[in-house]
């Protein structure tokens, strides 16, 4: 096995990462504007113009903007009707917001493992995982890689298990030509 080159091995990387974020004088006088003239709280020009390009981009009828993508999760949740002790099938592999939404929700994560060559929930796994308190399947499309959606909304359609996409590591991403969480 190599060395690796905290130990003295050869580096993989030979130059630095950029700097972030990399401020362009367009992007800077934007957001100039926005401060300065119109906000960005809640019903914000910006906020407006924003829900309407985002919702566009990923052929969406509507993206309502949240604080964070754990925030967008919990009103997903609560709008599907999870209530405390529901169940929410999630992957093992996931961030950490992927439960906590469901544990802001006082539901129940029930994990479900992964496929080892997607990185994804394993659709064939989560047949076994639902039972009657079973109120959603949240598949994450961990790193942009999309999730077998095609298995997982037949399972919820079979089931009358309502499906929220968790597509906060995958804009833009898409799954036979459909934009993923749209």
């Amino acid at each position: 096995m190599q060395k690796l080159a905290v130990f003295g091995g050869e580096p993989s990387r030979k130059e630095p990462f950029p700097v972030w974020p990399r401020v362009k004088d367009h992007v800077k006088a934007r957001l100039i504007t926005t401060f300065l003239e119109e906000g960005w709280g809640i019903g914000s020009a910006a906020i407006t113009r924003f829900d309407a390009e985002f919702a566009k981009f990923h052929d969406a009828a509507y993206c309502l903007s949240t604080s964070s993508g754990t925030a967008a999760l919990w009103v997903a949740l609560k709008a599907a009707g999870v209530k405390a002790g529901d169940e929410v099938i999630v992957p093992a592999y996931t961030f950490i917001a992927t439960a906590s939404a469901v544990l802001m929700a006082n539901a129940v994560p029930v994990f479900v493992d992964i496929d080892p060559d997607t990185l994804n929930i394993n659709p064939v796994l989560i047949r076994a995982a639902v039972t009657p308190r079973t109120k959603v399947i949240l598949p994450v499309h961990i790193g942009g890689n999309p999730a077998e959606m095609d298995e997982i909304l037949d399972l919820g359609h079979k089931l009358k298990i309502n499906v929220i996409e968790d597509a906060a590591q995958a804009h833009g991403a898409e799954w036979k030509g459909r934009k993923v969480g749209a």
